[in-house]
């Protein structure tokens, strides 16, 4: 019964739709079928009826086109989901490995390496940011220090910028020998691998679907939907309207899921959760802060 009622919600919920963003290209598609059919229907010109084969070819190769367009887009939507949980996994990785095995002397350095273990999470943060072209926000700024805060606005990369000030306190530690050169190396590399989830992240986003091959799609979508009233007129007269919306409903549909999910890092219901895996990162830090694991030696 619960299946029952998630799938007619869903069919229900317009949220997450493409059907606002191809409203326009049904509506002008099923005018033209109209306008055929009325044609038609008013004892027209005969010769606008053609053969319901003549579309077979063409309709086979745009439906390839379109598998494959909604395929790369899918894969980079997939792409974009492993990235941000191995953003998740090498965040607490880094933040439970400094917390345990960095020594602390003093009040000083607990609430020194706190804040920095909290640079991990404000690293999530940016990276939703500089993804989403959007500078230092509030989030941003509860997590850092004034001055971090001013360092951030005024470079073109602020999630790498916050990998150079947790590099910097490693070092220090290891300058310090408050830990010892495999430990070193070993955060070292967790904070490799937070910067290659971002150059991941900026691999996607700034290598979108080459721009010839979504306007020729687009052309093709057109000229089939425009002409699949002059194969269908003759059979189904006036149902020729309807039957033109509902096909051209379909593959505009499919053409708009591509292109909704090709840059899953934005707002929009179809996209990445990032926010809420943000706060995620960020609460698992703070409870791992508030255990009482790490006393000063």
């Amino acid at each position: 019964m619960s299946y029952d009622k998630n799938w007619f919600k869903l069919v229900l919920s317009f949220r997450g739709s493409v059907i606002w963003d191809i409203k326009y290209q049904v509506a002008v598609t099923m005018i033209v079928a109209t306008i055929i059919t009325v044609i038609y229907e008013k004892g027209g010109y005969r010769g606008l009826s053609q053969p319901s084969l003549a579309g077979l070819i063409p309709g086979i190769v745009l439906g390839l086109l379109l598998v494959f367009r909604t395929n790369t887009a899918y894969e980079r939507f997939w792409e974009g989901w492993q990235i941000a949980g191995m953003t998740i996994f090498t965040g607490r990785n880094l933040s439970r490995q400094i917390w345990m095995n960095i020594i602390v002397k003093s009040i000083e350095d607990q609430e020194k390496k706190a804040y920095h273990l909290r640079l991990i999470a404000a690293f999530f943060v940016a990276m939703t940011q500089h993804l989403r072209r959007e500078g230092v926000d509030d989030r941003l700024k509860s997590l850092l220090a004034p001055e971090h805060c001013l360092q951030l606005k005024n470079v073109s990369n602020m999630p790498l910028k916050i990998t150079q000030l947790i590099g910097v306190y490693l070092a220090q530690q290891y300058r310090q020998q408050y830990i010892d050169s495999i430990q070193f190396a070993a955060l070292n590399r967790l904070l490799d691998q937070l910067v290659e989830c971002l150059s991941r992240c900026e691999r996607i986003l700034n290598a979108p679907m080459p721009r010839a091959y979504s306007i020729h799609l687009r052309h093709l979508l057109i000229l089939y939907c425009f002409a699949l009233p002059f194969q269908m007129v003759k059979d189904l007269h006036w149902w020729t309207v309807a039957v033109v919306g509902v096909v051209a409903f379909v593959l505009f549909g499919i053409e708009a899921i591509g292109l909704e999910i090709e840059n899953p890092f934005g707002y929009d219901a179809n996209d990445i959760p990032l926010d809420n895996l943000c706060r995620k990162l960020h609460n698992d830090i703070e409870e791992l802060i508030a255990g009482d694991d790490n006393a000063i030696v």
